[in-house]
């Protein structure tokens, strides 16, 4: 990579030492040049900012004996058998000698009082055995892995009582001695004048994105009504601060230097926030912009093309961390961006209107509807839901939101005047409650959602394709865009028709990796069947999360049919047999005895749950077979001794807590 990015660069210093002529002849050249230039320099900065190529990166200096000196994120996260927090690795002790270390993992505490006292910004001393970062590995199913290694983190560790200790050191640098006692001030004090329910937890999400203090259940009202993103700091809090520290600052007196200390002020105070609020991607992009847009109104005294804005945010901030491209934040705040700055403007002149009030109502519905165009393919791609009711939802919450931030950022100005603050506080909360409670209304209302929609990558693509043919049609009058737009919708038929072919042909086992539960799918001509533990099937939480991403990807229709019931497939699977085409498994749970059968038992697998009471020399000398599988309703130990028992016996064997959902073709 670095001997391409050298070439190009001598590429083009030989191109400028030829006459004028023989470099416009050369021009397509030179172009090509400085495009191979910078693919070659992406790839080599993606290269660079690796973590673990790092000489002092922990995990290739790290052994069970040694102990980490971490820095805690973030506060911790209730788990259900532990508590989880993302770590900074600041050093590595070895034989008592501290040795600076650096690097990001996942920590799990065994739950207990001592560890529940953890806080933000702790310096921490571990032992414990790192692992890699642990995904479902389930077909269709959100990969964590993937999701951690785009954050830089690749290790984990569980960390057992006794086997930490919160360090006596202090931490350094600006977050620990700044940041981190501003953002606990701004929670102190929502805590202290709105309460510790519910809407002091939206309040300090609103204000400063601290959302760990958030129920599921009020998040998920958001999102069903189209309008999480007021309580995930984005642009929209970052234009709002910006346009009141301008109206603010309009009552400065003009003097020679008065635009240079306006723009300061401007960038002192938004990226002083941005920090404050965890420094997303969405953030750190409205804040970019927004620095250039102050640089070029009070410094240049020029207006910057928005285009040219947007392109060169997104240039620098990739510059500065390649991997938030991987980012859904990054990706849905450039697109709602770029959505708004090609479509709204068009959308609104369709509808002249004279009354002020159904105008303002029509502005805020195109701005509304031009976000969620260019947003929309790949908030199916990722969510697989769409928000039905989004439009009425933003109008009235985001409104009521923008006077609850100015609200919220008046109340901790009003702070230092107790009498004062409380009475702000009392408005505020019941702004915010009926903030809540109208989210709550919307999303409860018939057709509020459209879930389970499948979106797979060739139909994200196809679909922003088609709305850039029918974008240059609309806004360039491109004759070409509608017939365009025609062929690529037939390309997306075709695909979809050769998917729905290959969805009627398959046949197919899943063994789910879910902890705690045994859960198999028979997946056959698009028709599922179940067999695993029935209370799976009644916890709708834990079927969305494991089971239905595969069933969406595998394109099948009915997707709760318990037991082995239908035509074509025998039954018994209550009785731990599966029988169907040329396959057979055996599950194996606890239920199960040692004997010695007359004759052995043929099949094709042995699917162990719930921890049988067989050892695998038993097993073998009652089946035939060629594969045990261990499926995540056993613990790690005794899949563990499995394991060994199998390696001693030469027995094949796959474990589906650390390896991922296993699969199988009939």
């Amino acid at each position: 990579m670095v001997c391409l990015v050298l070439t190009s660069i001598a590429g083009m210093m030989l191109i400028r030492f030829l006459a004028t002529g023989q470099q416009y002849v050369l021009r397509n050249l030179r172009s090509m040049w400085v495009y191979l230039l910078i693919c070659c320099s992406g790839a080599l900065l993606v290269w660079l900012k690796d973590a673990r190529r790092h000489a002092d990166h922990f995990g290739k200096h790290f052994y069970s004996k040694n102990s980490l000196l971490v820095r805690l994120q973030e506060p911790l996260q209730e788990k259900a058998r532990s508590y989880k927090a993302v770590a900074v690795v600041d050093a590595f002790i070895r034989n008592g000698k501290a040795l600076r270390a650096n690097g990001k993992l996942l920590l799990y505490f065994q739950r207990d009082t001592a560890a529940a006292s953890l806080t933000c910004g702790d310096l921490v001393l571990i032992c414990g055995e790192l692992q890699p970062v642990s995904s479902s590995g389930n077909p269709g199913a959100f990969d964590y892995r993937r999701y951690c290694a785009a954050r830089q983190i690749f290790h984990q560790a569980y960390i057992r009582t006794g086997y930490w200790k919160r360090s006596s050191l202090q931490a350094e640098g600006m977050e620990a001695r700044y940041l981190l006692p501003a953002r606990n001030w701004c929670i102190r004090t929502l805590q202290q004048y709105l309460g510790r329910g519910p809407e002091s937890a939206l309040a300090a999400a609103l204000l400063i994105g601290y959302r760990y203090d958030l129920e599921s259940t009020l998040v998920q009202s958001y999102t069903n009504a189209g309008v999480v993103h007021i309580i995930a700091i984005s642009g929209m809090h970052l234009a709002l601060i910006y346009s009141c520290l301008l109206w603010l600052l309009q009552w400065w007196p003009a003097h020679r230097y008065s635009g240079v200390i306006k723009m300061l002020l401007i960038c002192v105070l938004l990226w002083g926030f941005t920090l404050l609020a965890g420094g997303a991607a969405s953030i750190l992009r409205a804040a970019v912009m927004f620095t250039v847009i102050a640089a070029g109104e009070l410094l240049l005294r020029r207006y910057a093309n928005i285009y040219n804005t947007l392109a060169a945010s997104a240039f620098l901030l990739l510059c500065y961390d390649p991997w938030l491209l991987l980012d859904v934040g990054f990706q849905l705040s450039y697109l709602a961006v770029l959505g708004i700055v090609l479509c709204y403007r068009p959308l609104y002149e369709l509808w002249p209107i004279r009354w002020w009030w159904l105008d303002k109502l029509w502005q805020g519905a195109a701005v509304s509807v031009a976000a969620q165009a260019l947003t929309l393919p790949v908030c199916l791609y990722y969510f697989h839901q769409f928000p039905n009711l989004f439009l009425p939802a933003n109008l009235v919450i985001v409104a009521l939101s923008t006077v609850i931030l100015y609200g919220l950022i008046l109340l901790l100005a009003l702070s230092p005047f107790p009498v004062a603050a409380h009475y702000a506080g009392m408005v505020l909360q019941q702004l915010i409650n009926g903030m809540n409670k109208l989210a709550a209304f919307i999303e409860s209302l018939p057709y509020a959602v459209t879930d389970h929609i499948y979106m797979p990558l060739y139909a994200t693509v196809f679909a922003y394709i088609i709305m850039a043919a029918l974008l240059a049609l609309w806004l360039g009058r491109w004759k070409q865009g509608l017939i365009t737009a025609l062929a690529f919708v037939l390309c997306w038929s075709g695909v979809y028709a050769i998917d729905l072919i290959q969805a009627q042909k398959r046949r197919l086992i899943i063994v789910y990796n879910v902890p705690g539960y045994t859960a198999v799918d028979i997946i056959r001509e698009r028709r599922v069947q179940f067999a695993g533990d029935t209370g799976l099937l009644h916890n709708k939480a834990l079927v969305e999360r494991y089971l239905q991403p595969s069933r969406q990807q595998y394109l099948v229709k009915d997707n709760y049919t318990p037991g082995l019931q239908q035509p074509g497939i025998p039954e018994g699977v209550s009785s731990g047999f599966i029988c169907t085409g040329n396959t057979r498994l055996v599950i194996i749970d606890s239920s199960w005895r040692p004997s010695i059968p007359l004759k052995k038992f043929r099949t094709d697998y042995l699917l162990l749950s719930h921890r049988p009471k067989l050892s695998i020399m038993q097993l073998k000398d009652m089946f035939v077979f060629k594969m045990i599988i261990f499926d995540a309703s056993n613990p790690l130990w005794q899949i563990q001794q499995w394991k060994n028992d199998c390696s001693a016996l030469t027995l094949r064997c796959f474990s589906v807590p650390d390896q991922g959902a296993y699969l199988i073709n009939f």
